[in-house]
């Protein structure tokens, strides 16, 4: 009969341990989602703020190309005010920017989980509506 209790106690601190560790699992895949989501967001709203700024002497002639010192400050002061780093480049035509956030584990560190980055890139351009 004490030996049943035993088995059963063991079975119960490992069922547990393992109910943890899923809920952690679960948490920090949360983390990781809304990190992207956060990420893919500022990059998103930097690079369509960077396209908005178009070379007006270029638009006249029907042609629509981006002042690109104006298009790249815009994009990178929306970066800077996300507070998290990012990278802006633009080219006569495009605006690509790419925002990382780490994220720190928290339940998954007794495992040996340790911080990863989400990286999210976009790209916008100017076009005709």
């Amino acid at each position: 009969m004490t030996a049943e209790r035993g088995a059963v106690h063991l079975t119960l601190v490992a069922l547990l341990f393992a109910g943890v560790l899923m809920l952690g699992l679960a948490v920090d895949i949360a983390r990781f989602g809304a990190a992207w989501r956060e990420a893919s967001h500022v990059a998103s709203t930097a690079a369509e703020t960077g396209a908005g700024w178009i070379n007006r002497r270029t638009s006249r002639d029907g042609n629509l190309r981006l002042g690109q010192a104006q298009a790249q400050a815009a994009a990178t002061a929306v970066v800077d005010a996300s507070g998290y780093p990012g990278q802006v480049a633009t080219t006569g035509h495009r605006v690509c920017v790419t925002v990382h956030i780490d994220v720190h584990p928290t339940l998954l560190t007794i495992v040996g989980a340790g911080t990863k980055t989400v990286t999210s890139r976009a790209c916008a351009e100017p076009r005709k509506g």
